[in-house]
């Protein structure tokens, strides 16, 4: 077992009580409280003094040195790009800059888990408690904000970032400190994320052990199954029907116009018809692109505003859960840390989006106590 230090500073934040004070209470100097926090194991009394002012049991000051915090990253790749080394590598880089966040994060607690083998029934079954998760309307296709949505409602922390140019995909999925955690590409049309969201999501929610592995079948499963969620049977046929009668050119005309009104993208629903209708043929690639210049990527929704307190708030919508964590951790990190967790790079400066986060929470608190 490894001795952690810093939680002491996590908890003396979180409860409200000085390291100053604890030291007085322990009866050791500021510099002994120290160096517990930097990685001095205390001896037995002053250990169990440490449970007593904060409640908690002496397993919290600890963990397993032999157990990996992060799992292996789990990807759909991007077009025909070919998952290898160089991008699973690039990706676990990418999720190790978050151990730090995760280790001192409050537990994650129970979260929910779908079990079943790779058939249709099972991933019919799984997509339909997705949709119910969230109450898509029946016959209508799902759109990102409740696919963000859905991922709270599982307990999936979402977190953004402008992928390297080797991570080729939209969204990749790791387990970091037993947090079931999903990345997502800002550079992403939400058209293109949906998809690749839900397919994520599938993986978190089938990955019961914490330590999934790719798997050709799981992979294909959790195609089937993202798209079952994303567009229900009666949706697809209803667009089949609509269109089947008509010219190549008409076609897609139709198809733009249900992929604009349903935010979905062109290919999307072309390729579950023809999942379902084999011998239909259509060629889409044109305009599935022009589609896609009339929706922003959802780094563009995100960094709408150049206001760092419209950015916090965008960002607590799409997910609350990483704002939550990253608020209990607030003045922990190094500004360039911070910067790093949020994944700003120059699009706003992090001390002022820091400041005003502070200045968030401050008001949140002091409304509370007010309405109490």
């Amino acid at each position: 077992m490894e001795w952690v230090g810093s939680r002491i500073k996590i908890l003396s934040k979180e409860k409200g009580v000085p390291l100053t004070r604890i030291a007085k209470d322990l009866q050791v100097s500021r510099q002994t409280m120290n160096d517990w926090v930097k990685g001095q194991v205390p001896k037995g009394t002053h250990l169990i003094g440490l449970c007593k002012i904060f409640n908690v049991s002496p397993d919290y000051f600890f963990q397993e040195e032999s157990v990996s915090p992060i799992s292996i990253p789990l990807h759909r790749t991007r077009g025909r790009a070919k998952l290898n080394t160089t991008m699973e590598h690039n990706a676990m880089v990418l999720a190790k800059e978050y151990e730090g966040l995760f280790r001192f994060a409050p537990s994650p607690g129970l979260v929910p888990v779908f079990r079943g083998e790779h058939d249709i029934e099972t991933a019919g079954s799984l997509a339909q408690a997705l949709r119910a998760r969230v109450q898509v309307e029946a016959n209508k296709p799902m759109d990102y904000e409740k696919a963000f949505a859905l991922l709270a409602k599982l307990n999936i922390v979402c977190i953004f970032r402008n992928f390297p140019a080797h991570i080729k995909g939209y969204a990749f999925y790791c387990r970091i400190h037993k947090h079931r955690v999903i990345f997502v590409n800002t550079a992403t049309s939400v058209l293109d994320l949906i998809f690749a969201l839900l397919h994520e999501t599938v993986h978190a929610v089938r990955d019961e052990e914490g330590y999934a592995v790719y798997d050709s079948e799981e992979e294909a499963f959790c195609d089937i199954a993202a798209g079952l969620t994303q567009y229900q049977d009666t949706y697809v046929e209803m667009v089949f029907n609509t269109i089947k009668d008509k010219p190549d050119g008409q076609q897609v005309s139709v198809l733009k116009k249900y992929s604009g009104t349903y935010c979905h993208s062109i290919y999307g629903i072309y390729s579950q018809i023809k999942s379902r209708h084999p011998d239909f043929n259509l060629k889409t690639g044109g305009a599935d692109t022009n589609l896609k210049k009339d929706f922003l990527t959802i780094g563009e929704i995100l960094f709408k505003s150049e206001e760092p307190a419209a950015y916090i708030m965008n960002l607590k919508e799409l997910s609350p859960l990483f704002f939550d964590i990253v608020s209990k951790q607030i003045d922990n990190p190094s500004t360039r840390k911070f910067g790093e967790w949020l994944g700003l790079e120059s699009s706003l400066d992090a001390q002022q989006v820091r400041t005003a986060w502070r200045e968030l929470l401050e008001h949140s608190a002091s409304r509370h106590a007010y309405t109490m």
